[in-house]
């Protein structure tokens, strides 16, 4: 080969696992507060906010969602005819089962809640995400 010529050599599977790990899960920054669209995030904050949908979001009630997003929790939540009993038990399984469409978390730990009313339950835990471990908080209400 000659002093202007090179050769290009091209490695098909450091292409595939580039492009794995170029994947960047964004979305829209939602301002809860003032009930709007402000920009673009993602990252963690994407991922926190990710689950806080989830969770707030009640499964089945919304045509645009489909049957596998959101959260069985204010379906069971007040019904009269569950008792506190049952709720406890199946509310760890009801928060995992909210984010197992959500390929950016890998799990949850350290779970702990709280049946504040009919209504109204405080959620605690770890969540593992691609982006590492983050301490989630919130109170779910229906209304």
């Amino acid at each position: 080969m000659g002093e202007d010529e090179f050769e290009v050599i091209e490695d098909p599977v450091a292409e595939e696992e580039l492009e794995e790990d170029l994947t960047i899960y964004r979305t829209y920054r939602m301002d809860v507060e003032n009930k709007r669209i402000i920009g673009m995030v993602d990252g963690a904050e994407a991922s926190q906010q990710a689950m806080m949908k989830a969770l707030q979001t009640r499964r089945f009630a919304y045509l645009i969602y489909d049957d596998q997003y959101g959260s069985d929790i204010y379906n069971k939540v007040g019904n009269q005819e569950l008792t506190p009993g049952y709720l406890r038990s199946d509310i760890p399984a009801m928060v995992e089962d909210a984010f197992l469409n959500n390929e950016e978390i890998l799990g949850i730990s350290d779970l702990s809640y709280e049946i504040l009313e009919a209504d109204a339950v405080h959620i605690s835990f770890t969540a593992s995400t691609i982006y590492g471990d983050e301490e989630v908080e919130e109170v779910l209400t229906d209304g």
